[in-house]
């Protein structure tokens, strides 16, 4: 089976912000745990600090939100590869893919793991190394025979199972 795809900035930057929620979230929580300590340190009255604590909220929030996109932007500006059209062709035995610049091929017993979500198929070569392919390229009945070939390689997989 063969599909063609194209990585989008868009479709890059959701992945990043949906991949690093955690660390948007658990960001601003920390400085509230912060300015929390702070508060019962000192004598300052209620309603000044919330007003503090909800400032400080507000800025690293958007701090992190700006910070993210541009690093998002630097990353795949950066990488030429995932920005052009790649075909993937999935067998029995290997994963080919072809670019504009490049054409490589890897076996199945040599990919560390694939994890499925919602929009991507993630095949892991390392622990840090991943092709991602957008599932939006695939017909159904392509989803489903990805998934396949997954499991008869005995790949070490995380697939959904719609």
């Amino acid at each position: 089976m063969t599909v063609k795809t194209l990585i989008t900035f868009k479709d890059f930057l959701i992945f990043n912000l949906k991949n690093s929620l955690l660390r948007i979230i658990v960001f601003p929580i920390i400085a509230l745990i912060f300015f929390g300590i702070n508060y019962f340190n000192t004598d300052n009255d209620n309603r000044e600090f919330m007003e503090s604590a909800s400032i400080w909220l507000i800025v690293f929030f958007v701090f992190i939100i700006i910070r993210t996109y541009f690093s998002v932007k630097n990353i795949f500006n950066s990488n030429k590869k995932i920005q052009e059209v790649i075909s993937y062709t999935f067998t029995d035995e290997k994963i080919r893919t072809k670019g504009e610049t490049f054409d490589g091929d890897f076996t199945w017993n040599s990919v560390y793991k694939v994890k499925e979500n919602k929009d991507w198929f993630l095949i892991y070569q390392s622990a840090q190394t991943m092709n991602m392919v957008p599932k939006k390229f695939f017909t159904k009945d392509q989803i489903s025979g990805l998934r396949d070939l997954i499991r008869q390689n005995k790949v070490k997989a995380k697939l959904r199972n719609d």
